[in-house]
């Protein structure tokens, strides 16, 4: 009898054992996985602008769920510098060649619009003045001097046109626009400009976000600056639609109410093992 006795004590231990340790991994799964899907980072990363002319130059982006967003920039900054929480969305990132004359526009989107002005002579080239515009409404000008002499493809004799503002969600000395104007033609009947690079963000249209506020099913936890090239800062969110957990419950489960250990197979082959060990202890009695 005591033989028995003992060797059913110690298969009880056994599978208590293991189904102690098989809740316990799933719990702790659960849990991981839960804690995964509350959190998001959202890292700003470098991206190379379209236009040849500024191929080694880059301008931050930061991914938020999707959709893609500019982080204001001031004038010189690098991009480790950028304001995280400060976004604008991107309006044109473009390498397309604009062929104009005076009074000639391109509508760029959004209500934003550049127009040529005048194309003059000079000594030197030539001149072409620039109107930056939203609704209707002028916004900056600049009057740009360009080699017009040589208007091959390949031409290195060109110039670009830095739009910053200033009072951009409270920061000064944004760029919100540049403009890469290739070449000037001068004629007795005829005068043109090309225009093969224009970046644009919709700085109009900014706006800052805090911690608490709400993007979505995410809420903004945590505002990280950047620190290098490599590591130009992020947005961390957590997302509130996922339930929290604590000591008392398990996740996806309310608080209070214990997990039904007894399911699954392995439980059930433990289940069925200690009553064949049972009913052999009581057979020998």
């Amino acid at each position: 009898m005591k033989k028995y006795t003992i060797v059913s004590l110690a298969a009880l231990t056994f599978l208590i054992a293991i189904a102690a340790g098989t809740v316990s991994a799933a719990d702790t799964l659960s849990a991981a996985d839960t804690v995964s899907s509350r959190v998001n980072v959202c890292n700003v990363v470098g991206i190379n602008y379209e236009c040849g002319s500024w191929s080694n130059e880059q301008y931050p982006v930061i991914d938020l769920f999707g959709d893609e967003y500019v982080p204001l920039l001031a004038n010189h900054d690098d991009i480790r510098e950028a304001h995280v929480n400060k976004l604008a969305g991107l309006v044109l990132d473009s390498n397309e060649t604009y062929t104009l004359e005076k009074g000639e526009k391109i509508d760029l989107g959004r209500g934003y619009a550049l127009e040529v002005r005048q194309i003059t002579d000079n000594i030197d080239g030539g001149k072409v003045w620039l109107e930056f515009t939203r609704d209707g409404q002028h916004v900056a000008d600049q009057n740009i001097s360009v080699d017009y002499q040589n208007i091959s493809v390949d031409s290195e004799n060109n110039k670009t046109w830095t739009v910053v503002l200033d009072n951009v969600q409270g920061e000064n000395d944004i760029v919100v626009m540049k403009v890469h104007v290739r070449q000037l033609f001068v004629g007795t009947e005829k005068s043109i400009v090309w225009i093969n690079g224009i970046w644009l963000i919709d700085y109009a249209n900014a706006r800052t976000l805090n911690i608490g506020d709400e993007f979505g099913e995410f809420t903004l936890e945590e505002i990280i600056s950047g620190v290098d090239e490599s590591n130009p800062g992020s947005l961390v969110f957590k997302n509130v639609s996922v339930a929290d957990f604590s000591s008392s419950g398990t996740p996806g489960k309310e608080p209070g109410k214990s997990a039904d250990k007894s399911t699954g197979p392995l439980t059930s082959w433990c289940r069925d093992l200690w009553t064949c060990i049972t009913m052999k202890s009581k057979s020998t009695f």
